[in-house]
C-alpha cells in the first residue's frame, strides 16, 4: 500500500459519541472506526425485537448497550456510540460514564444541513423513518448543545476530519489482510465467506479448491481460472449425475442459493463428471 496513514484526533481509550439528527449520516461517519469499536443503538434494538426502529424496546436496548459499553470502558478499549444524542441528559449521562472509568469523552458532531437529513430520513422505510417534526426537534436540540458544559471533554466536528479517506484506508487494510478470500466474498458475500477456507492440499489436480463447512457437513468448491477473464467462476463438487460413477462432478455456483442447491445435490446447472465426462 502506498498511501500515507491517516491519524484521527482521538485518544486510544476514548469514548466517542456521534451527535447528529436522524438522517445526518452518523453510520457512514462511523465507518472510520473498526466495526468492533462501534455500538449502535439500532443494532441493539434489532437484537431485542428484530426491528432496528422499534422504539418499544429502546429501554432494554439501551440497557444492553450500556452493559457492553461498561465492559469496554473497564478494559480501556476505544468505543464509538452511534445514536442521535440530541438530548442533553443523555449526553451528560455518557460523559459521566467516561469519567467513572477515567477515559476521555468526545462529541463527534455531524453538521449535516437539515434539508439533507430530512431527505435521507424520508427515503427510509418502515419503522426506521422518523417523523419529520422529531428530526426538527433533534436539529434544534443539537444546535443549542454545549458539550463541554455538559461534561464532555472534547468536541470534534466531522467536517474537519478526513472521514472518507480514513474509512477507505481501514477497508483497504482489512482487504489486504483477507485478500485470500476476496473472490469468495465477491461471489457469495461476507457471511458465506465465514464458512469457507481454502484447502491446504487441493482436491483437484488443476485448480485450487476450498471448503464450505459447518457442523459435520461440508461442500467442496474449486476456483476455475483457465486464463479466460470472462469465464472465471466457482464450481461445486457434486455426485456424478449418472449415479454409477464415483465422480467427482462439478457444477457452476454463482450465488449462495446455488451453493445451497449443490449441497442438497439439486444443482441449478448441469454437472460435468471428470471421470466419465457425462453432462
Amino acid at each position: 500500500m502506498t498511501f500515507t496513514p491517516i491519524t484521527l484526533p482521538f485518544e486510544p481509550s476514548a469514548l466517542i459519541l456521534l451527535v447528529g439528527p436522524s438522517g445526518s449520516g452518523k453510520t457512514r461517519v462511523s465507518r472510520m472506526f473498526p466495526p468492533g469499536h462501534v455500538l449502535r443503538a439500532d443494532d441493539f434494538r434489532r437484537m431485542c425485537a428484530d426491528d432496528s426502529g422499534n422504539q418499544a424496546v429502546s429501554q432494554a436496548a439501551w440497557h444492553a448497550l450500556e452493559t457492553v459499553l461498561r465492559a469496554r470502558l473497564n478494559l480501556r478499549l476505544p468505543t464509538v456510540v452511534d445514536a442521535t444524542f440530541a438530548e442533553e441528559g443523555q449526553r451528560r449521562r455518557f460523559a459521566a460514564l467516561a469519567d467513572d472509568y477515567g477515559v476521555l469523552s468526545y462529541a463527534l458532531v455531524i453538521n449535516t444541513p437539515p434539508d439533507i437529513a430530512h431527505a435521507r430520513n424520508a427515503a427510509r422505510t418502515g419503522t426506521t423513518r422518523v417523523p419529520a417534526d422529531v428530526v426538527d426537534d433533534q436539529v434544534a436540540q443539537i444546535r443549542e448543545a454545549c458539550p463541554q458544559r455538559e461534561g464532555i471533554d472534547r468536541t470534534v466536528h466531522a467536517e474537519s476530519l478526513p472521514v472518507l479517506g480514513a474509512a477507505l484506508q481501514r477497508l483497504a487494510v482489512q482487504e489486504a489482510r483477507t485478500s485470500d478470500l476476496a473472490d469468495v466474498r465477491r461471489v457469495f458475500g461476507d457471511s458465506a465467506s465465514e464458512l469457507f477456507a481454502w484447502d491446504s492440499i487441493s482436491r483437484d489436480t488443476q485448480f485450487r479448491t476450498g471448503t464450505f463447512a459447518a457442523g459435520n457437513e461440508e461442500l467442496c468448491v474449486r476456483w476455475m481460472d483457465d486464463g479466460d477473464p470472462f469465464d472465471w467462476r466457482f464450481e461445486a463438487c457434486v455426485p456424478c449425475p449418472s449415479g454409477s460413477c464415483p465422480g467427482p462432478a462439478w457444477t457452476p455456483v454463482r450465488s449462495v442459493a446455488d451453493l445451497a442447491a449443490a449441497q442438497q445435490n439439486t444443482p441449478v446447472d448441469d454437472a460435468e463428471c471428470t471421470s466419465c465426462f457425462r453432462i
